[in-house]
């Protein structure tokens, strides 16, 4: 249970605010974005995850004895780099809070903005919200800020996967889309913009490789 709970923190997969900041990327395939996600869960979770781990399984068992969490890993890192790894760790979980920090105050604005309008008054009741949300968490012990943060994600999960379940055909009619126009060596040029347009699929109209259409 606790590894489902720290991949799904590491990579986000399922919980609906890893597509905020991809739709506020630029690309030409709505399915080429989605690959891009997809790597994002393998890198997260398999790589960087892993590695943390093996860092945490190379150090001798009567050195972390008893030791978990952050304790835990900037013992690892002391014992691999001395002092320096120690220091690195603690720079490195600054910059990942401050970042992971702006990231969802970005998330959580554009959803105010839709829910309320991208208004003066709702914005600013929103960052007083979040301002002292993280006087809180930073007064707060690091279990209860887990705990929290689990809850939330876990919710947030559940939800998103039952709207997701709808939408499942529109992901893959988009996929096929893209198949064909590999097969067709067109995976480079993007839909047509009378493909993107709502048809009985909804969002989606599948592709025909004739005519071809490039953008200007």
């Amino acid at each position: 249970m606790n590894g489902v709970k720290r991949g799904l923190f590491s990579n986000e997969a399922g919980s609906g605010s890893a597509p905020c900041a991809a739709a506020a990327a630029a690309c030409d395939d709505p399915v080429k974005m989605g690959f891009v996600q997809a790597l994002g869960v393998l890198i997260d979770t398999v790589v960087i995850c892993s590695c943390t781990a093996f860092l945490m399984l190379l150090v001798p068992q009567d050195l972390t004895a008893g030791l978990s969490g952050m304790d835990l890993l900037q013992t690892a890192m002391q014992y691999h780099l001395g002092g320096f790894g120690t220091v690195f760790i603690a720079a490195t979980l600054a910059l990942f809070s401050f970042s992971t920090f702006l990231g969802v105050l970005y998330y959580a604005r554009g959803n105010v903005a839709y829910l309320c309008g991208d208004n003066w008054w709702s914005q600013t009741v929103y960052k007083l919200i979040a301002l002292v949300m993280l006087l809180i968490g930073g007064l707060q012990a690091y279990t209860v800020v887990w705990d929290l943060g689990d809850v939330g994600i876990g919710l947030m999960t559940i939800f998103n996967m039952i709207a997701l379940y709808p939408l499942s055909g529109e992901a893959m009619d988009a996929l096929n889309d893209y198949e064909k126009r590999k097969s067709c060596n067109n995976a480079n040029t993007p839909p047509h913009p009378s493909r993107m347009e709502a048809g009985a699929a909804g969002y989606f109209v599948p592709f025909s490789p004739v005519p071809e259409w490039r953008p200007s």
